[in-house]
């Protein structure tokens, strides 16, 4: 039986994410992790700044109350860097070019449901024209799927979830 409209088969469909793309992805999930290291980092530098100025100044309880914010703040930013160099280190343990046949970290797993991207804790993002996302093999959803294989399924928040293709 021969094709009789240009629409892509299924295999086009399914490896349309291939090792190129995969690489490209996983590029852009460092870039985004280390602009978010340098936007950290920079707001830690204002805000010892701000101190550095602030404590030039004298005016009692307002001062105090400025400081114990400024180093709540800082205290935020610390969580949020930890957190960033976290993924930072999980995306640096993948290997971007390897080809998986069963879901493993640095895999994209294409579902009847979404695109995954198993690698680190990151959510949901837009690349290339497509919304990804991006989890550990240590959440939920990356636990049960590891080791799996395309045409295998899982049962994740009270509904099944189709493996289609892993690369």
């Amino acid at each position: 039986m021969t094709r009789k409209n240009n629409a892509p088969n299924t295999e086009q469909l399914l490896t349309s994410f291939s090792f190129v793309n995969k690489y490209e992805l996983f590029q852009f999930c460092i870039s985004t992790v280390e602009s978010s290291i340098e936007d950290i980092q920079s707001q830690m530098r204002e805000l010892v700044s701000e101190a550095a100025n602030d404590s030039k100044s004298t005016a009692g309880d307002k001062h105090e109350t400025g400081r114990a914010m400024m180093q709540l703040a800082q205290e935020q930013l610390g969580k949020q860097l930890q957190e960033a160099e976290f993924k930072r280190s999980t995306l640096a343990r993948i290997d971007a070019h390897a080809p998986h046949t069963q879901v493993a970290e640095g895999s994209i797993v294409t579902t009847s449901d979404n695109t995954l991207f198993i690698a680190a804790p990151m959510g949901k993002i837009h690349f290339e024209g497509k919304d990804v996302f991006v989890i550990s093999a240590q959440s939920p959803l990356g636990k049960l799927i590891i080791g799996k294989a395309a045409g295998e399924s899982v049962f994740f928040n009270q509904r099944t979830i189709a493996i289609l293709d892993v690369a």
